[in-house]
């Protein structure tokens, strides 16, 4: 498995494979991996030499086809397969019909000219396929799964250089904060954020007015209230998240999940795990465990478990019976600041 970077310095030396699976969700590197294949093409030939395939739209026989063309006024060929779904477990209800003895045939013996990209945004493939296996045996995979945090960090710091702004140290970690340290969002966000920054500085203030808060952020800052036992806040909050319409149910979820992952995470730490060997063991993105286990340092288990088990009591209620969801929040309040300290 090799780096996006890797690849692009291939591009650059026009060192190209016959064949790539680019295997990922990070869709920022993804994109300018696409680009920057297509760029490596003249103007005038990408018209007749570039071929995109969407396999939720098209079948694989088509783009199979456009592979194996000779280059029309070039050299080579680009051709690009995505949302290749069915190297994946999932079932499309109305899926088209791919021929895979075409697709194991053409990896047997790929054509010269022709530079095949697999762009499969998911996070793992069905490793028990057949198809799957050949590929990973044929393709250079191309390793674009979600950066770390640290990668992140430096992608965004250099990201702004190049376009001559600066980001206050404040500015950055908020900006981390409500995105979750995830590149796309970022992505999504920093439009808005260089049309704001005046003398190009973005400030913390600039990120706190632009960039949303979301409702599992929301619900994290309860869960800190909840452990502090500061009622009157956490009462205030889920009060505010209510009067947005947002769902009950959705939040007692959300608020249930970050107790057990708070639990989880505790767990693991005891036992000797590392931050990265916990995110990779519950499969969530490493910048939530680092904000999990800045949590556990301070609370204790005991807390984390009483905490736990009454948002499932609440959820028991919550769908079985008709009671105030805010009145329910509050007993659950109660009782939780009655409890002792362990």
């Amino acid at each position: 498995m090799v780096t996006v970077e890797k690849v692009l310095k291939d591009i650059e030396a026009n060192n190209l494979a016959p064949v790539y699976l680019v295997l990922g969700e990070e869709q920022v590197n993804a994109e300018k991996l696409k680009q920057r294949l297509i760029k490596n093409f003249p103007e005038e030939e990408r018209e007749f030499n570039v071929g995109i395939y969407d396999m939720e739209d098209v079948t694989l026989s088509t783009a199979l086809a456009d592979a194996m063309s000779v280059p029309f006024f070039g050299e080579k060929r680009l051709v690009f397969i995505m949302r290749p779904y069915f190297l994946t477990g999932e079932i499309k209800k109305n899926k088209l019909e791919h021929n895979f003895d075409e697709l194991l045939a053409y990896l047997a013996d790929p054509e010269p000219t022709t530079t095949l990209v697999f762009m499969a945004p998911y996070a793992k493939l069905d490793e028990r396929k057949k198809i799957v296996k050949q590929l990973k045996k044929s393709a250079i995979v191309v390793d674009n799964s979600p950066l770390s945090e640290a990668q992140v960090r430096k992608y965004l710091t250099t990201d702004l250089q190049t376009k001559g702004y600066t980001i206050s140290p404040q500015a950055l970690e908020i900006l981390l904060q409500r995105t979750d340290a995830n590149l796309t969002a970022i992505a999504n966000e920093l439009p808005k954020l260089l049309l704001v920054a005046e003398d190009k500085k973005i400030t913390a203030e600039q990120v706190k007015a632009m960039v949303s808060r979301s409702l599992e952020q929301n619900v994290f800052d309860l869960v800190e209230l909840v452990l502090k036992r500061d009622t009157a806040q956490a009462l205030a909050l889920y009060q505010e998240l209510l009067q947005q319409k947002e769902e009950p149910l959705k939040i007692n979820a959300i608020l249930e999940g970050q107790f057990r992952l708070l639990l989880q995470v505790e767990i693991l730490q005891k036992h000797g795990y590392a931050q990265g060997n916990i995110a990779s063991t519950l499969k969530v993105h490493p910048y939530r465990v680092k904000l999990a286990l800045q949590k556990t340092r301070v609370f204790k288990r005991v807390d984390l478990k009483n905490a736990y088990l009454g948002l499932v009591h609440i959820e028991e209620r919550l769908k079985k019976t008709s009671q105030d969801p805010e009145l329910l929040f509050q007993l659950f309040m109660l009782n939780f600041t009655q409890q002792a300290v362990g």
